[in-house]
């Protein structure tokens, strides 16, 4: 009978035909400006951004997903390419394809990835829910928009947002332990005017344990959207990200240990996920066991997609890996990077079965450098304009003459770092740069392993367009 009830509650709250469920959304929040969608007949809200549209639903078995837009339509992608989805064009403004399993979607039109792109956002439909009645359960309803929302959170506490609510404000917490943050509602940065300030990021956990976010989506942030700090045992799951402002970082994971990202689509200024070892704690405490698998990746002008750095200030950062990814853009930057800005060695670190689409710079860029974002580094403005290292990175800078024993001693080490089942399916092969400090602060024991180009395996390092500086025992295979 209990299973019973929550199945009729869930329903009052949605609409749903057949096996696609949508929801009812705030008054003037969804648009069909750039697009119309149809789900197996039943309309879905878009949700407008100024870089890209998306749609949100659930379902089971199969959808047929029909779009209409106000663009003259000459040719579709649809990315991840992995899925092998193709559009069947009904006319010069409209298309259709079929899915049989839950995605996370862009469709690019006529070639142009800024010509406000369609992310096609799904899910399998809910199982269970958090009782609304308990007391430990915060609830925001579906289809009401919550205008300034500062909420802290304290132990064993559950956010849910309901399907179709809309949160304009941020979620916060210090030392606290049970935390879930959960639903299929939206996060909206809209109304945030100033990008430094802590309180404008949508998540900030900081000294937490025990830390569970899935589902959400997360809506023009404009800055770093989910921060977890020196956090412990955490999960990050289907969540969705699409924002396009200045240190708009999706997620930074920042001095944690025992961490798993699994199924995020993000479109991102900035880096689409940093895992980081900055902040004042002690040295001693490393960044530790973090998985990343099953995402896909957007990258757009700054940063980079998936990035270890550039805040490395613990004496380790270790056993960290990336798996089973879709990078379908990044516009600039890199691909994969590990950019070491402090002391910290670097080791024990995997990115193994990522499929690159569309990489306009760098494929893999490993790099030991000084930085305005390092221990050392200096921040005065006149000091950055002289300095600054014009060229192939952000925010690195040159080292006055004379000081080059002081800031020695704040560069640490690279190693043991492996790129396997790397395919780059494509446009022009990005570059790949291994550049360590110096040869006692270098990296050392790369293994690139079946890396392809458009199918071709490459096997040396010209072929593979990668330059190497202060590297040692760089093998591929």
């Amino acid at each position: 009978m209990r299973k019973i009830l929550l199945i009729a509650s869930l329903f009052l709250s949605i609409c749903s035909f057949g096996q696609v469920t949508t929801w009812k959304t705030p008054e003037g929040f969804a648009s069909e400006k750039f697009y119309q969608v149809k789900v197996n007949g039943t309309r879905i809200p878009v949700f407008d951004t100024p870089i890209a549209s998306y749609a949100i639903f659930d379902f089971s078995a199969e959808a047929e997903v029909e779009i209409n837009t106000m663009f003259d339509v000459r040719w579709v992608d649809i990315r991840p390419l992995r899925t092998g989805l193709k559009p069947e064009y009904t006319g010069d403004n409209s298309f259709h394809f079929k899915m049989k399993n839950p995605e996370n979607l862009s469709i690019e039109l006529n070639g142009r990835i800024r010509q406000q792109p369609l992310f096609i956002l799904t899910g399998k439909p809910e199982i269970s829910r958090p009782i609304k009645s308990d007391k430990n359960v915060i609830w925001f309803e579906g289809g009401k928009l919550y205008k300034d929302v500062k909420l802290e959170l304290k132990d064993n506490q559950t956010v849910y947002i309901e399907g179709g609510a809309v949160i304009q404000g941020y979620i916060f917490a210090t030392g606290k332990k049970n935390i879930k943050i959960c639903g299929r509602g939206i996060i909206d940065g809209s109304l945030n005017k100033n990008l430094a300030e802590n309180k404008n990021r949508f998540i900030s956990l900081t000294d937490c344990e025990g830390i569970t976010i899935e589902d959400i989506t997360l809506h023009n942030g404009t800055t770093w959207q989910i921060a977890l700090f020196h956090c412990n045992k955490a999960e990050i799951n289907r969540v969705k990200i699409v924002s396009e402002s200045g240190s708009d970082d999706g997620m930074d994971i920042f001095r944690c240990t025992n961490v798993v990202v699994d199924g995020v689509f993000a479109h991102t200024k900035d880096d689409c996920i940093a895992i980081k070892s900055g902040g004042k704690y002690s040295s001693s405490y490393p960044t530790d066991n973090i998985l990343v698998k099953n995402c896909t990746f957007w990258n757009s002008i700054w940063g980079n997609a998936i990035e270890i750095g550039f805040e490395l200030y613990s004496n380790e950062v270790k056993n960290i890996r990336f798996e089973n990814i879709d990078v379908i853009h990044v516009e600039d930057g890199a691909t994969m990077s590990i950019h070491n800005a402090g002391q910290a060695h670097v080791h024990n670190v995997v990115f193994e079965n990522i499929r690159v689409e569309d990489s306009r710079q760098k494929l893999f860029d490993v790099a030991i450098f000084f930085s305005q974002w390092g221990p050392d580094g200096i921040q005065d403005p006149e000091f950055i304009k002289k300095n600054y290292l014009s060229g192939a990175w952000d925010g690195v800078q040159k080292i006055p003459e004379g000081k080059e024993a002081y800031h020695r001693q704040f560069r640490g080490t690279i190693s043991d770092i492996v790129f396997k089942d790397i395919q780059v399916l494509g446009g022009l092969l990005p570059f790949s740069v291994f550049h360590g400090f110096d040869k006692e602060k270098n990296v050392s024991g790369i293994t690139i392993e079946n890396l392809t180009y458009m199918g071709k395996k490459l096997t040396d390092i010209e072929g593979s367009k990668i330059r190497k500086q202060n590297t040692e025992n760089l093998i591929i295979k």
